[in-house]
């Protein structure tokens, strides 16, 4: 059984199991500072939630509550685990807590984001028509692009605009 545990504080137990994951799973100018990462975890719409199956550590799910709407940050599931559905069941079960998410890929332009756009896409998210630039979340980094894609359907003009809105002003406020 799938379940979420909120990392609040560094003393969490799975803290540093945590961010081992998020550090190898994600390319450099995609991951906040350390510093930036530790203090948003008391804010009140950020959940760094650690993904455990029969209690054990699986892998990490940070997103926001914007409203209604969730944005999923970043999602990753240990190396030794993937392909065995484990991923598949921690995203059905958030969504069935969450019934309106959306989050961002890379475009797809090769076999990995290909892939990872086919795995959202069988899990039912949908590709939004959002010409979409996600801020860099260290200096010296430019913004780069990124497909947009919600959970059940397309996002309208107003709730795009709501989340870049979000984005820029809440989730990137924290980063430098």
């Amino acid at each position: 059984m799938i379940t979420f545990s909120r990392i609040t504080d560094p003393s969490h137990l799975y803290f540093d199991k945590a961010f081992a994951l998020y550090a190898t799973s994600f390319p450099q100018h995609e991951q906040r500072l350390s510093l930036s990462q530790r203090r948003i975890l008391s804010h009140p719409q950020y959940h760094c939630d650690v993904i455990l199956s029969d209690n054990r550590f699986c892998g990490i799910l940070f997103y926001w509550e914007i409203n209604q709407l969730c944005y999923v940050e970043h999602f990753a599931i240990l190396s030794s685990l993937r392909g065995q559905g484990i991923g598949s069941q921690a995203i059905k079960t958030f969504l069935q807590q969450h019934p309106h998410t959306l989050l961002e890929i890379d475009p797809p332009t090769d076999d990995i984001s290909c892939r990872r756009k086919q795995f959202y896409t069988s899990l039912g998210f949908v590709e939004n028509p959002y010409s979409h630039l996600h801020p860099p979340y260290r200096p010296h980094f430019m913004s780069h692009p990124l497909l947009v894609m919600s959970f059940p359907d397309v996002l309208l003009p107003q709730e795009y605009q709501s989340f870049a809105s979000f984005l820029k002003d809440v989730v990137m406020d924290s980063v430098f």
